[in-house]
């Protein structure tokens, strides 16, 4: 077949070959690169994925189990940007990259990216896909509710007030936040400033990818996901989750691993409370203080994992509470922790990955948002589900102890947590089902990839 060619690429498609854009976070990096590793395995689609220098380590086992995946580094634009930045202006600083990207598909003439998948906070690369003349499939590692918020906000009226709180009045039910709870993102936004500017932009774009995928499952977030079809114009909206599959990730034990392993196994089924707030945690003294008094106070059995600052660790806390407690240093397998039949508990912060990991573990939720889409998450799984109970709010905020202690034993009292602990066995067993055969991820995203592929030989693209 003779090929012709569009914006310098030729239309020819020996392959699918999808070029992969994620954020680089953790949060954002891996449920995409486990969405990819799917498509791939299930699909025989060849993969390219982009990704920053300090982050190609965490590709190593993704790379390992997908044969037909590649890695492209990539170094920063600019260098200078902190660490820790708002991910918005990471994904602005990013925008540098379109033009390498661009130069590298086109030197592929045999073999050129018949998809752009990358995620919601890359919107600007929609442009890049306009530039190759390909579909674009955005991303999205938030939850529905979460991502149908966004998308009201993004494209309403900008900055908010912050003496107001805000009404979704689009969304089902028309939820109402109070301004410290709408997604920071948002409340981070400058009108006018120049690298703001085009952040916005880049999350308006996202309204013309001409598909999107969420990591959530039907029978979670059916209404918010009807919500993003009709928003988007088309039906072209997969909930595919949970996508999460350690398989890819490399989540190997280690010593210290197996010791929390070997003493969670002597533990009575549903005993213990797990406590983490996710890889970036660092709490105020005062609020580490709270949360140690509190597991202390509670005689439950616990696992904190306090990340790699053990400076956030009360005093003596693991020696007085050792009968009863462990404490996890660095990064903890919070998947195989919240499976293990001992567990009975979640207490978390309600980042998505978190709160969808628990949902599916079947264990029920002490939510405790702090920021991002977090409020969002724990309205969801709190108020709308009822598989959680609130128990705290705000990154600063410092629970009275005993209050906290009393919601952390009741916790794992069948007797005072019945209902919730019914509720959550109900979303596991759906979130279990809907990744099996027949089941409403399943389909999701067979129908995903047969249309994609379907689009990728359509004249309207290449």
């Amino acid at each position: 077949m003779a090929a012709t060619t569009t914006n310098g690429v030729p239309s020819r498609r020996r392959r699918p070959h999808v070029l992969v854009l994620p954020l680089p976070s953790r949060g954002h990096l891996l449920p995409l690169l486990d969405f990819a590793h799917r498509l791939s395995t299930r699909h025989g689609v060849a993969l390219t994925v982009a990704v920053t220098a300090s982050d190609l380590p965490l590709l190593s086992a993704f790379l390992a189990s997908t044969p037909l995946a590649a890695a492209l580094p990539f170094h920063l634009p600019d260098a200078s940007l902190p660490e820790n930045s708002n991910h918005a202006l990471l994904a602005v600083h990013l925008f540098g990259i379109r033009a390498p990207l661009l130069s590298w598909a086109r030197s592929r003439p045999d073999d050129p990216p018949t998809v752009v998948v990358s995620d919601f906070f890359l919107g600007w690369a929609q442009l890049l896909a306009d530039d190759l003349g390909v579909p674009r499939v955005v991303f999205y590692a938030s939850g529905a509710f979460a991502v149908a918020a966004l998308e009201q906000l993004w494209n309403g009226a900008l900055p908010l007030d912050p003496k107001s709180s805000v009404v979704l009045d689009t969304l089902p039910g028309s939820p109402a936040f109070p301004y410290e709870h709408v997604p920071s993102v948002v409340r981070s936004y400058v009108a006018g400033d120049p690298d703001w500017e085009v952040a916005l932009e880049g999350f308006r774009l996202n309204a013309r990818a001409w598909g999107a995928v969420v990591n959530s499952f039907d029978e979670m977030e059916r209404e918010f996901l009807e919500w993003l079809k009709r928003f988007f114009g088309h039906g072209r909206v997969w909930a595919v989750g949970p996508v999460a599959d350690s398989g890819c990730r490399g989540e190997e034990r280690l010593p210290e691993a197996e010791q929390l392993f070997s003493w969670l196994d002597t533990c009575p089924a549903r005993s213990v409370v797990y406590v983490c707030f996710g890889s970036m945690y660092k709490p105020p003294p005062a609020q580490a203080a709270a949360l140690g008094a509190a597991l202390e106070a509670s005689g439950a059995r616990f696992v904190w994992a306090v990340g790699a600052d053990a400076a956030v660790l009360p005093e003596g806390l693991e020696e007085r509470t050792a009968a009863r407690g462990r404490v996890v240093h660095g990064w903890a397998p919070q998947v195989e922790i919240l499976r293990h039949a001992a567990v009975g508990a979640f207490l978390t912060h309600c980042g998505w990955n978190s709160t969808l990991e628990g949902v599916a573990a079947g264990v029920p939720l002490l939510a405790w948002p702090m920021k991002a889409d977090q409020f969002i998450d724990a309205r969801l799984v709190v108020d709308l589900r009822g598989a959680a109970v609130r128990v705290a709010e705000g990154a600063a905020a410092v629970p009275d102890a005993a209050t906290l202690a009393r919601a952390l034993a009741d916790a794992v009292d069948g007797a005072k947590c019945g209902d919730v602990r019914a509720k959550a066995g109900a979303l596991a067993a759906a979130a279990a089902a809907a990744v099996e055969e027949g089941g409403s991820s399943r389909v999701a995203f067979e129908s995903m990839a047969k249309e994609l592929e379907t689009a990728c030989m359509s004249p309207s693209f290449g």
